[in-house]
């Protein structure tokens, strides 16, 4: 009964801190204030290249190109580098006919870090801004002048604001929830409260030199995301805060809206979690306690909280099966479970709360079992770079 005892209060001391830690940046997300950048156009604009890696993404790449062509921007200011990783031949012949630099590269193992840096040693021209698009994604009007306004401010380092491309099931309304959530707690909320904005992979612009020099030493299989954004947080000579969160750049990207494609990527992201929490816990305290570098500590910490939807099974789960031991522990985590829900519910955008959103949480259950189907495929992302294939969407 002791062990028991003990073991209740440590899940539940660290399910309210996962609790606690969500809750807290959902709430701050409503103070966000973006003053807006629409029509700010400035006659110093930055010179920036794009860069794209293709990793077997023939049916989405020429598309995403055309859209970024047509960028309301300087195109001697601008230059389009697809990293064609696995192309079709046919795929590569009409790229090479658009005004834009192919570069091939071909890896025994092909990661997108290995891509990007391949890349960067290829590139001939000095730019201020390097900017990293997936393969899928497409730009709104507006986003590069934007972004260059944003640079101009003095900020090195700026994440754009993704978001869902497509809606057409209950699948991919729910990971466009995901992607909402995200830029509210770990953008939004983190830049109110005073610290950097997360990165997310792509839709991230920064100053050139510094990007390269950040990159050259990751050769992650998988979350290079997370692993160059240490790279930035260690760095002290970076304005604070690091990242910029620049919520009015739209870019769209396609949601997975099939249950086994959501599989492999949430293996992917599992894993690249683990992964960096437990490389960088020592780091981690080293840098809080002698630098007091809390941008760092947080961001480790991040890798330590369970996902959202494994927070909110596994309190449905300890709501129940504690009524059994006790009324008052199935109180305790049934009051957790509301706390969570209600803090994502405020922290969701308006133009989410639909009819649409309430069908689509019915497939919860099924989603969170698939969450836990990615836990026991996670040495597969540690071994294996898992792209999540994509397919033609338009942005709505």
């Amino acid at each position: 009964m002791i062990i028991l005892t003990i073991l209740l209060y440590v899940l539940g001391g660290y399910l309210a801190l996962a609790v606690g830690y969500y809750s807290l940046f959902c709430w701050a997300s409503l103070f966000f204030r973006n003053k807006p950048t629409a029509h700010q156009k400035t006659d110093v604009l930055a010179r920036i290249v794009l860069l794209i890696p293709a990793y077997k993404e023939d049916a989405v790449i020429e598309r995403t190109v055309q859209n970024v062509l047509q960028q309301d921007y300087d195109h001697h200011k601008c230059d389009v580098v697809v990293i064609a990783d696995q192309l079709q031949p046919s795929t590569l012949t009409r790229l090479q006919k658009l005004p834009i630099q192919v570069v091939e590269v071909h890896f025994q193992k092909s990661t997108k870090a290995k891509a990007l840096n391949f890349a960067l040693d290829k590139l001939t021209k000095d730019y201020d801004l390097a900017m990293v698009l997936d393969a899928d994604n497409h730009l709104a009007p507006g986003v590069l002048q934007k972004i260059n306004h944003a640079h101009q401010q003095g900020h090195l380092i700026i994440q754009a604001h993704r978001t869902a491309k497509n809606h057409e099931n209950d699948m991919a309304q729910l990971d466009a929830i995901s992607e909402e959530l995200n830029n509210a707690i770990f953008r939004k909320g983190h830049q109110v409260l005073g610290l950097p904005a997360a990165l997310i992979g792509s839709g991230m612009a920064m100053q050139h030199h510094l990007h390269k020099q950040a990159m050259a030493s990751i050769d992650a299989i998988g979350g290079f995301d997370k692993e160059l954004e240490l790279n930035i947080l260690k760095n002290t000579t970076l304005p604070t805060p690091q990242v910029h969160y620049l919520a009015d750049a739209l870019v769209y990207d396609e949601k997975v809206s099939n249950a086994k494609v959501f599989r492999k990527q949430r293996t992917r992201w599992i894993s690249s979690q683990v992964k960096y929490g437990l490389r960088g816990i020592k780091d981690a305290f080293q840098q809080l306690l002698f630098k007091q570098n809390i941008a760092y500590f947080n961001k480790v910490l991040q890798f330590w909280l369970p996902p959202r939807l494994l927070l909110l099974g596994s309190l449905a789960l300890f709501s129940l099966l504690g009524m059994l031991i006790h009324w008052s522990v199935g109180l305790y985590f049934g009051s957790l479970l509301f706390l969570m829900m209600g803090s994502l519910v405020v922290a969701l955008p308006a133009r989410l709360r639909t009819y649409q959103t309430l069908l689509a949480l019915g497939k919860l259950p099924l989603v969170f079992l698939s969450m836990i189907k990615a836990i026991f495929h996670l040495r597969q992302g540690f071994k294996s770079f898992l792209p999540t294939p994509h397919q033609y969407s338009s942005k709505p």
